[in-house]
């Protein structure tokens, strides 16, 4: 079952590239492929983990999940403390958004919004009140980065792939009542894509479906 399977996850070993990339010591063997200490998507399964919890205890009630989903959030939270910059929560470093930002790669935001989603949903669905504290930081170190960018250079950005950065953001707005997540949220907003859209226009054939 599902629940079988999230209880068999190691939070240590999902913790082990976040916990290196702050500093912090860990023994833990990480787990392989899109998880290896060297693979470019490392730190979604603790987002999509989290996301899971939150799910599966409001639906159950099942404590023993929240739990884990609670100490996943609280270890984490240590990892955006070591690291100090500015709200900043991945499992790769910062450089990673410097090459993007020079047009030297892809990748950064779809991993972060991984986390960040996650993290909102054990606040939502969960009731964890810390997981909103650090997604928030995530969110303040996204908007003064972002802020930074003139908006046909953050254009170009999003070429790359950036997951459901805005789509994170304005539940984050929603959620605490704050206009600034939103407008953070606007620069996630891909116009070759949307515009279309927003004028009925269907322009989505070959693209990828996320």
């Amino acid at each position: 079952s599902s629940r079988g399977f999230m209880s068999r996850l190691a939070t240590e070993r999902m913790l082990h590239n976040f916990r290196v990339n702050a500093g912090l010591p860990s023994n833990a063997v990480p787990y392989g492929g899109k998880e290896a200490p060297n693979a470019a998507t490392r730190g979604n399964l603790a987002g999509h983990y989290l996301t899971a919890c939150g799910l599966l205890y409001a639906s159950t009630g099942d404590k023993e999940i929240k739990a884990r989903g609670d100490e996943l959030v609280s270890e984490l939270a240590k990892c955006q403390a070591k690291l100090g910059s500015g709200g900043y929560l991945t499992a790769f470093p910062a450089e990673v958004f410097g090459r993007l930002d020079q047009g030297r790669g892809g990748g950064g935001f779809y991993e972060l919004h991984k986390i960040m989603a996650g993290l909102l949903d054990m606040h939502m669905h969960g009731g964890n009140q810390q997981a909103l504290e650090v997604v928030t930081g995530m969110a303040s170190w996204v908007d003064q980065w972002t802020a930074s960018k003139p908006e046909a250079h953050m254009q170009d950005i999003l070429k790359t792939e950036y997951g459901g950065m805005n789509d994170v953001l304005y539940h984050l707005a929603y959620v605490t009542g704050d206009d600034r997540w939103a407008r953070t949220g606007d620069r996630f907003i891909k116009k070759i894509l949307f515009t279309p859209l927003a004028m009925r226009r269907d322009e989505l054939k070959g693209l990828h479906a996320n």
